[in-house]
This record gives C-alpha cells, structure tokens and sequence, in this order.
C-alpha cells in the first residue's frame, strides 16, 4: 500500500513539474511572440515568420504556437510564397480551436490556388484544384461572410478555363483541323455553358462548318441554338456571319479567323 502512495505521489510531482515547466516557457515565450506580432503589424512579414518559426519550434502543440502557425502562414501569405502558407494554413485548420480563424485560413488555401492558377494559355491543373477548394469552402461554410468571394471568385476560374478550351478551338480552325476545333468548342458549352465565352463558342461553330464548306451544318446548328444566346448582340453576330458568307467567305470572314 505505501509502495503504491509512493509511486502516485512521484507522478504527480513529476506532472505538475512538468506543466510548471511548459507554463514557464509559454511565459519566456511571450515577449518573442509580442516581438513577432509587432513585425508581423508593421509588414516586416520576413522577420516576424522568422520570430513565429522560433516559438513554433521552441514549443511545439501550445497555444501560442498555434496561433505562430497561423501568423506564420499570413506572413508567407503576403510575401506571395503560396505553397508554404497553404500547407501552414493547412495546419493550422486541422489542429485548431479557434472556429473563426479556421474559417479564414481555409479561404486563404483557396487564395492560395488561385493566386498560384497560371494565365489561360498553359496548364490548369491549379486551376481545377482551385475550384474544388472552393467548393468544399462553400459547403463547409455556406454562412460565412466569405461565399460571396468563393462564388464569385469560382465564376472567374470557370471563365478561365472556358477561354482556354475556346482559345484551342480557335487553334485548330486556324490548323483547318475542324473536327478538333469543333470538339473545343462544344467542350466549353457542356462545361462552361453560364459564361461569357459560351456565345463565342456557338459562334465558333457557325464558323466551324462555314470554313468546312457545310453550310447547311452552320445553318441547322444557328436555328437550334439562336434561343439559346446569352446575347443578343452575340446572336446578331452569327446571324450576320451566316449572311455575309451566303456568296463565299470574303477577307472580312478570314480576318475575323484571326483576330
């Protein structure tokens, strides 16, 4: 019985020596952590990620070390360095408490991926990755302030990626390639239908069957789908095309090819 009392009353010490210890560090702490927000409030983001770094690593799974971690993540955040702040804000989502910051360093990974999503003449797999982050911000937080930015920020990648599929249609048409550009063209209405490239691309394939000397495909496809224009002005358009070609394709036409 006095072994067992001797073996609870060592633990215990030895506990509460090691919380006074970890209190004690968190306290040594404190002055770093107020340096490091003071960097971090005055834009010197590379010292105060420096100064974050420290506590994060002086004390791991703390309170302040959490919050470090999120600062450290804004302050790659504002020095463009987009792949280490999401992978911070990352970590920080997945350990902390704090509900509100969790909310906006999830929105900071989707920043992140579309900051980093390249122009839409090359490769969009950020892009894509972009927008599904997006989504599962909305259905994650469909309350937050934030869903107003998700969703428009989700109409302007959607746009993007419409223009790049327009952009290799056009290409082909240019390469006589039409059965290609025509693939292209379809691609952004089955998936970009809502944007303002779909009229584009309608007209796309008025032209399409114009250049291919299938007039009766350019005419049957405007009837089905001149009700189906997101603009009047972009129906107009196709309907002059149709028109201005009923004799043959006249410089104008071939200039529209490549402008």
């Amino acid at each position: 019985m006095m072994k067992k009392l001797l073996i609870i009353i060592i633990v215990g010490i030895f506990v509460a020596g090691c919380g006074k210890k970890n209190v004690q560090l968190e306290e040594d702490l404190t002055p770093r952590f107020d340096k490091a927000m003071e960097y971090f409030e005055r834009d010197k983001f590379l010292r105060a990620k420096d100064e974050f770094d420290y506590i994060i690593m002086a004390d791991p799974g703390s309170k302040m070390a959490n919050e470090s971690q999120y600062y450290k993540s804004e302050s790659m955040f504002q020095m463009e360095e987009y792949d280490e702040a999401s992978n911070g804000f990352d970590r920080y989502a997945r350990f902390s408490p704090d509900y509100s910051k969790i909310e906006k360093a999830r929105y900071r990974i989707c920043e992140c991926a579309i900051f980093s999503s390249n122009s839409y003449q090359r490769e969009q797999s950020q892009t894509h990755y972009a927008l599904e982050q997006l989504q599962m911000f909305i259905e994650d937080f469909p309350k937050s302030e934030l869903v107003r930015d998700a969703e428009s920020a989700i109409l302007d990648l959607r746009l993007k990626l419409a223009r790049k599929d327009y952009e290799v249609g056009r290409m082909y048409l240019k390469l006589e390639e039409y059965d290609s550009a025509l693939v292209y063209f379809k691609s952004v209405l089955n998936h970009y239908y809502d944007t303002a490239i779909a009229d584009d691309a309608r007209i796309g394939i008025v032209f399409t069957h114009i250049l291919n000397d299938n007039r009766m495909g350019a005419e049957s496809y405007y009837k089905t789908q001149k009700d189906r224009f997101l603009s009047d002005e972009k129906m107009n358009e196709a309907e002059i095309l149709l028109q201005d070609t009923e004799a043959g394709l006249k410089l104008a036409q071939y200039y529209q090819l490549y402008k």
